[in-house]
């Protein structure tokens, strides 16, 4: 596969592949909202969500790692972390009309940052420094729109991605729970 790619924001049009890889971030959570382990029904939802504006998992919210044939190779999703209540409640409405769900979440991020939802990347891709540009990308998106921190969650049983966090520079913060998983929140100080 050729090692040159670009980053650039996603729209709505790159529904046909983003869902896909974004699943691969969070496929346990989005088990856990959709009420069932179907990966066909998991992209569907994150599809629908994916193409709409003013939720979570939006095109607005998301940039593309892009191959030079324009094969979309990676995703990163982030947000202003005061906007999460507000970009999470068409989720909830979504999995309750269409999924008999009314599960509430814990709040992912405190605010005052920006938060970095999922990432993930293509398995055709991984090990090629494509995650680590994707993070880099969003910490100069965030300086560029002067927030002062950003940050995320990595799973506990991750450890393979707390380092490499690390290596880039967030600092492990404090443990939470987010759907009955343990996470620690990591964050980047920009100021």
């Amino acid at each position: 596969m050729d090692t040159h790619y670009k980053i650039r924001k996603a729209t709505a049009s790159d529904s046909h592949r983003v869902p896909e890889i974004m699943l691969q971030a969070m496929e346990e959570m989005i088990f856990r909202l959709i009420r069932q382990e179907d990966q066909q029904a998991a992209v569907q939802f994150l599809t629908q969500l994916f193409q709409q504006k003013g939720n979570l998992y939006s095109y607005e919210n998301t940039f593309v790692a892009v191959d030079m044939n324009d094969r979309i190779i990676g995703s990163l999703t982030g947000y202003d972390g005061d906007r999460f209540i507000e970009l999470r409640q068409p989720i909830l409405d979504l999995i309750a009309d269409h999924y008999a769900n009314n599960l509430i979440p814990e709040t992912e991020t405190a605010g005052g940052e920006f938060y970095i939802d999922s990432i993930a990347v293509a398995p055709i891709a991984r090990g090629k420094g494509i995650g680590t540009k994707l993070l880099h990308h969003a910490i100069t998106h965030a300086q560029e729109n002067h927030f002062n921190q950003v940050g995320l969650l990595v799973d506990l049983a991750n450890p393979n991605a707390r380092k490499l966090y690390e290596r880039i520079g967030f600092h492990v913060g404090k443990k939470t729970y987010v759907a009955g998983s343990a996470y620690y929140h990591m964050y980047m100080q920009l100021t």
